[in-house]
């Protein structure tokens, strides 16, 4: 049936969700955003996770607590699924209590919100997509974000020193970021 998923006798577009997710297709309006969801999505963020899912599609499923059908993990993509007019999202269904359920959705939140950026990845992979024109404002940051962000990183660990008071520009020769000593140089 390619992209497409009987519910209710009809025919549904799946054809946003990743293929192998497919198979967890559920209507979007079986699902109960969760209550008590302590994570707040403003118009800012869901926008973001709109425009991901556009153009992406859904490469991650839902994670939803059976008793209810409420989102334990993922209400902001819901919230967009619903902004773009999906009719089905793939959703992981698990039978769980509902602290077990609550303690999780609170885990997934935390753990993701402790993650950092290596600064010169990101600056290499950001200059990499940006030479491809690849428009960077779909990736859910703002021009004073990335500028802060990037701002003033350190120089590559083990990477030589050009010496003291020699005003040359260095560049790192395996992801080619560039600056000056007390200094960095767009690039």
């Amino acid at each position: 049936m390619g992209g497409r998923k009987r519910s209710n006798g009809a025919l549904a577009n799946i054809e946003h969700i990743a293929e192998p997710l497919r198979s967890l297709a559920v209507p979007i309006e079986s699902l109960t955003l969760d209550p008590a969801n302590a994570r707040a999505h403003g118009e800012r963020n869901l926008k973001a996770i709109e425009s991901s899912l556009a153009r992406f599609g859904q490469r991650a499923p839902l994670v939803v607590q059976r008793d209810g059908m409420v989102v334990r993990a993922g209400n902001g993509r819901l919230e967009a699924a619903k902004a773009l007019g999906w009719s089905h999202i793939a959703a992981l269904v698990v039978d769980e209590s509902s602290i077990d359920a609550t303690a999780f959705s609170i885990a997934d939140n935390r753990t993701a919100e402790l993650a950092e950026w290596d600064k010169t990845t990101l600056a290499a992979l950001l200059a990499d997509l940006d030479q491809n024109d690849f428009n960077i404002g779909e990736l859910g940051f703002n021009e004073n974000e990335l500028v802060a962000m990037l701002e003033d990183p350190l120089p590559p660990e083990n990477f030589p020193d050009v010496g003291e008071g020699i005003a040359v520009d260095s560049e790192c020769p395996k992801c080619g970021f560039r600056w000056q000593k007390g200094k960095t140089a767009k690039g």
